[in-house]
């Protein structure tokens, strides 16, 4: 990998911090609140829900957007109610604070490009967004997924080459094909078992390709 990387670019779900928070909101809380409007068990309005997100799917916007969901199934809640009382449920990986730490020191850039609206993404990294020059949402920034064009786009708002950036996420379509495509560096985060040689399993390993 160059040797004239200058800037690292995260993910956030699955790179950053765990799913668990993402998985109650999505899979519990929502179908719960589907459940008492329509009357159903939470295995039906779960089953309902899980089927409705996957007719959309995690290339569209909207797949990220809790209000969207409220809105689509006539829940009259606001998301941000919803995050507030799950915020403990919130993990960062472990090894999160010390490799920002280790990247500041040696004079990385660092920021964030994620598909996650910013209403969520709040809640997510708040314990240490200091660690990043930009964060950019893609969804609520430009109003669209992650693809090589916004890659691109962003590489031009920082003012620097795609072949300088390193981007670092565990979604091998969004974030590492696309990112290669755009003439950035990438890594795949497996957090747990790797299955591929692009990958790693921990952001410790990151270091043996800069």
């Amino acid at each position: 990998m160059s040797k004239k990387i200058r800037v690292i670019s995260f993910d956030v779900d699955g790179t950053l911090v765990d799913q668990k928070f993402n998985e109650i909101i999505w899979e519990n809380d929502i179908p719960a609140l589907v459940a008492e409007k329509k009357g159903w068990d939470l295995i039906k309005a779960k089953d309902f829900c899980l089927s409705e997100y996957k007719k959309v799917g995690d290339k569209d916007m909207r797949w990220y957007d809790v209000e969207y969901w409220l809105k689509r199934f006539n829940i009259p809640a606001l998301a941000i109610d919803i995050f507030k009382k799950r915020e403990e449920s919130i993990m960062v990986y472990s090894d999160v604070f010390s490799v920002l730490e280790k990247l500041k020191k040696q004079g990385f850039r660092i920021i964030v490009i994620t598909c996650m609206p910013r209403i969520f993404l709040k809640e997510k990294i708040h314990r240490f967004d200091s660690h990043f020059e930009k964060i950019f949402s893609t969804t609520s920034d430009f109003e669209k997924v992650k693809s090589p064009e916004i890659y691109l786009h962003v590489s031009e708002i920082i003012g620097t080459s795609p072949s300088a950036i390193l981007h670092v996420g565990d979604h091998q379509t969004l974030d590492y094909e696309f990112s290669i495509e755009a003439g950035y560096h990438s890594l795949l985060i497996e957090r747990g078992e790797k299955t591929k040689e692009f990958s790693i399993s921990n952001l410790e390993e990151m270091f043996n390709f800069l």
